[in-house]
């Protein structure tokens, strides 16, 4: 065994020791004699209507059509095309799990807010629509079970997903990180670390490849934007948030993190993609989160990216 997966692997141990987390009996985002939650109470117009704008486009994977892509697969990808979407898939098979798991562990037991509550219960079906999608994906163009296996084991062996995976581990499991600093880590997350596979995929798109692919990249990239925004308005209701030092290191380390990321993914030759691009677009999306959540930027960064 490599020293990379023996590095890596205690921290896949550590959460699950760690789980189910102790539910912490301060609440966050609203007065501790909060009413009892229901939908009569809610009364955060901005809040709630983002709820129901998401409750209002759910989709299902049982939609998804996949023999045309199955077709380009075998006959008409290049190698580096190949390779950029099993690095995609093979981050993408994971992590929506452990969002899911912050969500039902931690998130969704600290806030008050009966509209934060309605919306974490259906982000974590979203999630988990994400994830039977791309075990669709998987299926479809890997569909011998002991590449699939590989492929599952790059959230702890490839080490440009797997520490993607231990970033977010840590903010999962870190207790002495208030709520708002977590809030803010998990806006990187589904911000950032989605930036560079939903680039990544427009490209494949753009060369009149992967069909199903292709529709289902948009399907997610428009659910995750959803959560991102719904993340930064709470963010920004928060009575005390983090100091603009506390959230710039944040950013910056998850923008190295996800920078390492689309390195692996451009490291096969035969693509006219431009890295610098990839790492301006990265650091694009930063500035767009920091914004939102009410910061300042922290670069120079046009958006060069066409989707």
């Amino acid at each position: 065994m490599n020293d990379t997966k023996d590095s890596i692997w205690p921290h896949r141990f550590y959460l699950r020791s760690a789980l189910p987390i102790r539910v912490p009996t301060v609440r966050f985002i609203s007065s501790p004699d909060a009413p009892v939650a229901s939908a009569l109470t809610a009364h955060r117009q901005q809040l709630w209507q983002m709820y129901l704008d998401a409750r209002d486009t759910l989709w299902l994977p049982t939609d998804l059509e996949l023999e045309a892509d199955t077709r380009d697969w075998l006959t008409s990808m290049s190698e580096s095309e190949k390779w950029i979407v099993t690095r995609a898939l093979g981050f993408f098979a994971t992590v929506d799990g452990l969002i899911a798991d912050n969500i039902i562990t931690r998130f969704s037991q600290e806030v008050a807010y009966i509209e934060a509550k309605y919306f974490y219960g259906l982000q974590v079906v979203v999630e988990h629509i994400h994830s039977e999608t791309y075990a669709k994906l998987i299926n479809a163009l890997i569909p011998d079970e002991e590449e699939q296996s590989v492929l599952l084991t790059w959230s702890t062996t490839v080490p440009s997903i797997a520490f993607k995976n231990i970033w977010v581990l840590k903010w999962i499991v870190d207790d002495s990180r208030t709520f708002a600093e977590r809030l803010a880590a998990f806006i990187c997350v589904e911000g950032i670390f989605f930036s560079s596979c939903f680039a990544l995929l427009s490209w494949i798109k753009s060369n009149g490849k992967m069909p199903g692919l292709s529709a289902v990249n948009d399907l997610i990239s428009k659910d995750e934007n959803r959560h991102l925004d719904f993340a930064c308005a709470l963010f920004r209701r928060i009575r005390s948030p983090p100091s603009s030092s506390a959230i710039l290191e944040t950013v910056r380390d998850a923008v190295d993190v996800e920078t390492d990321f689309a390195m692996d993914m451009l490291s096969v030759p035969g693509h006219n993609i431009s890295l610098q691009d990839i790492h301006q677009y990265i650091r694009f999306v930063a500035n767009r989160l920091l914004v939102k959540m009410g910061y300042g930027v922290a670069y120079v960064a046009d958006n060069p990216v066409t989707n």
